[in-house]
């Protein structure tokens, strides 16, 4: 089987995008999560989950967060 780890970005930081770049990156792509408001990303970075969606599902270790 041929595997590809591929560089992505997904925008926007609500429950979809969330859900979206944290499957891709348990997979083992290089994932940033990019959002519009710099204090949701904050929030995000030091959280390490997304309380208001998804708050039992921590994002990975390589899962990286921009606004």
């Amino acid at each position: 089987m041929n595997t590809v780890n591929a560089s992505m970005t997904v925008i926007g930081a609500g429950s979809y995008g969330t859900a979206l770049a944290i499957t891709l990156a348990r997979n083992g792509h290089s994932v940033v999560l990019w959002g519009h408001n710099p204090a949701q990303i904050q929030t995000l970075q030091q959280d390490r989950c997304n309380q208001a969606f998804l708050p039992d599902v921590p994002f990975p270790d390589t899962l990286l967060l921009e606004a």
